[in-house]
């Protein structure tokens, strides 16, 4: 999930200006849904990796690894993720992001609202989906330790929860959708009229230099016919500036550059001073208008002599004769560039634009007062390229390093090579996006508020009513005296399951005392079944003795009873001697009557309720016999051993009657000398066996005392 979250981030969805959505964190959410705090720690570690590589900001591991815990925790706490996730940007998230915008970037605190808010709905728009996801599909989360909730919750609080994602999830993206074609359609209308009004200043610019160049040609046509008669140059001067009040000043040269003719013509009176120099044989526009019999058009430059003004000097060459061969002077007429202003002032579009005019150095000519840009200064501009994302032309000029935006901006050249610009102020329309952003969470707080009652009352129209027909059929609510009825206003699926409960109950009833009768007569059978079937388990069909694994059993308990009362107790192994030869002397059915005569008296020797006499296997018997004399316990084995050889055994065959006689071992010790009843017989098996050596007949026993 790490690695998918971390390709997911890696591209980032667009919005506006610095608004991205990082929609990879949503298998962070799932992380910590399903598996708890750290592994969502780790998750988010590697998906915030992802925006890492695309923002090369470390606040991004600080920001979404602290979320990742949040909501872990809160998961923990049987807390839904939605809730937790708003809690955390509410009260962690938007203070860190404060912090950091104020602290550690530069961006104007304008634009802290936006960012913050984007922060909060994207958080949102990842946890409402992450969410959906783990309830809409439960089959895909096939994770080994997932984490449990605490206490089982209450269908209202999941239908409630539900109902909330939905509306969330469906209101976000509205909001977020109508916003985006809201903006679109702002930046549509914003280009546009800056398109119109760059054209329409650049429109109004050329025609006002066109018609100004067209004032200096004519001049000097007019010039041209008084060419020899200097004395009428001034008056000619004087009229036309008169008639064109769109150059600050005008004046004639002679072909020595000095001045001969001026308007206004007080300022050439000021000019004849002895310690004023009113030549003008290093200006660009004498050289170029004389020696290369041009009309010209200066780049802006500080006037000198005739005021200090920054001017664009327009000049022309007039001649002595006809075929202008002869130049007779040049006719210079400085434009007034306040005039720019007035076009800035009484067009339409600039109630909230700006205009920057420059010449074809990149000079400005021209710059709205509020820019705070200086005539004859360069015009240093960076285009915007940063994080902000816009159909617009961005450009800063005051701060060209900043990541943020300064204006939105349209420029156009005119044919003289100056290029006009108009700009507007790119924040009002953050502040815009800000307002539909801040107002989409109000309405999606509204909304939620909204969702969260009446889903809550929807779901008690179907909770109370089934909790009412559980009530019903409960035997401790029954108990309590407590009633709880159905009404009216209770839906027709859930009535009708009342009446089918109900319905059910009663056969139910009469199942259950027809079911209790048999279950007693059952139980009666069965344990007397029970009762014959252990007999026939613990016994040996031939003899009636207990069979080995009777008495294997049995001995753990005898041994516990003498340990309590510190008693001896005894282990007996007897084997019939030469029992093979009364098989094949007078056939197994003798064999088997001999066994059952030999049982019959070993249950008349050993007859108290707490001795087990066991038929070991084949002609072996096993007996156990507790708390044991160690003074007689020999002599009463001995008794046995002596009564079953004078008793006579007759063949079911053939009546022949014939003797058996048995060797014994024996151990007789205190209880603690062994737990398992096979050291026990192996010492009464050795002792058998050595009776068996000393020629049978016999018994061979161990007392330990000790």
């Amino acid at each position: 999930m790490g690695v998918a979250g971390l390709l997911i981030n890696c591209y980032p969805i667009q919005f506006f200006a610095n608004v991205q959505f990082v929609l990879g964190n949503t298998m962070t959410v799932i992380a910590a849904v399903l598996l708890g705090p750290w592994y969502a720690f780790l998750t988010a570690m590697m998906a915030s990796t992802g925006l890492m590589l695309i923002w090369d900001s470390p606040h991004v591991y600080l920001f979404f690894g602290l979320e990742a815990l949040f909501l872990g925790y809160a998961r923990r706490r049987d807390i839904y993720a939605l809730y937790a996730d708003a809690a955390y940007w509410l009260l962690i998230g938007a203070p860190m992001v404060y912090l950091y915008v104020v602290f550690l970037m530069d961006i104007p605190p304008s634009h802290l609202g936006f960012i913050i808010s984007k922060q909060g709905i994207n958080g949102l728009i990842y946890t409402s989906i992450a969410s959906l996801l783990i309830l809409a599909i439960p089959k895909l989360w096939f994770l080994k330790d997932k984490v449990k909730d605490r206490h089982r919750r209450q269908l209202s609080a999941q239908l409630t929860y539900f109902f909330t994602l939905m509306v969330t999830l469906t209101l976000l993206f509205t909001a977020l959708i109508f916003n985006f074609y809201f903006l679109e359609r702002q930046q549509v209308m914003l280009k546009q009229n800056m398109n119109e009004a760059v054209a329409h200043l650049s429109i109004s610019a050329q025609n006002y230099i066109d018609n100004h160049q067209i004032v200096i040609k004519n001049t000097a046509n007019q010039l041209g016919l008084v060419a020899d008669k200097p004395e009428k140059w001034q008056a000619i001067l004087s009229n036309l500036h008169q008639s064109y009040p769109g150059f600050i000043s005008m004046l004639i040269a002679n072909p020595t550059a000095d001045i001969v003719a001026a308007s206004p013509a007080s300022r050439l009176i000021k000019q004849q001073l002895p310690e004023q120099d009113i030549n003008i044989k290093d200006r660009d526009y004498f050289i170029e208008s004389f020696y290369n019999h041009r009309l010209f058009i200066s780049s802006v430059f500080l006037g000198r002599g005739f005021g200090n003004d920054a001017i664009i000097a327009m000049s022309a060459p007039f001649y002595l004769d006809q075929q202008h061969t002869q130049v007779a002077g040049i006719v210079e007429g400085s434009l007034d560039l306040t005039h720019f202003s007035h076009i800035d002032q009484v067009n339409e579009y600039t109630d909230d634009e700006s205009i920057v005019m420059v010449d074809e150095q990149n000079q400005i000519i021209y710059a709205s007062e509020k820019l705070d840009l200086k005539p004859l200064s360069q015009f240093n501009f960076a285009v915007n390229k940063g994080v902000y994302r816009a159909n617009l032309e961005l450009i800063n000029i005051h701060n060209t390093t900043s990541i943020v935006p300064e204006y939105m901006y349209a420029h156009r050249e005119l044919n003289n090579g100056w290029t006009v610009y108009i700009l507007k102020e790119f924040s009002p329309l953050l502040k815009l996006a800000e307002e539909q952003m801040f107002a989409s969470f109000i309405m999606l707080l509204v909304s939620l508020l909204c969702t969260f009652y009446i889903s809550t009352k929807l779901s008690a129209l179907l909770t109370v009513p089934l909790e009412a027909v559980a009530n019903q059929f409960s035997q401790a609510y029954s108990a309590s005296g407590k009633t709880s009825a159905i009404d009216d206003n209770s839906p027709r699926e859930v009535f009708s399951l009342y009446q089918r409960l109900a319905a059910s109950k009663q056969q139910l009833i009469a199942h259950q005392v027809e079911l209790e009768e048999t279950v007693a007569k059952r139980t009666a059978e069965l344990e007397k079944a029970n009762k014959k079937l252990t007999e026939l388990v613990d016994r040996d069909a031939l003899t009636g003795l207990y069979n080995r694994r009777y008495a294997e059993r049995k001995f753990s308990e005898l041994l516990d009873f003498c340990l309590q009362s510190d008693q001896a107790i005894t282990v007996v192994v007897l084997d019939l001697d030469l029992f093979k030869q009364v098989n094949d002397n007078y056939g197994h059915l003798a064999g088997d009557e001999c066994l059952r005569n030999v049982s019959l008296l070993l249950q008349k020797y050993f007859k108290r309720d707490i001795d087990v006499v066991a038929r070991y296997g084949g002609e072996e018997f096993l007996l156990i016999l507790p708390l044991s004399n160690t003074l007689h316990i020999e002599h009463h084995l001995n008794g046995f051993r002596e009564a079953l050889s004078q008793l006579e055994i007759t063949s079911p065959e053939d009546k022949q009657t014939f003797k058996v006689t048995v060797s014994i071992g024996a151990i007789t010790a205190n209880a603690d000398y062994e737990i398992e009843l096979d050291k026990w017989i192996k010492v009464a098996d050795d002792n058998l066996y050595q009776a068996k050596q000393q020629g049978r007949n016999r018994t061979i026993i161990n007392i330990i005392t000790d």
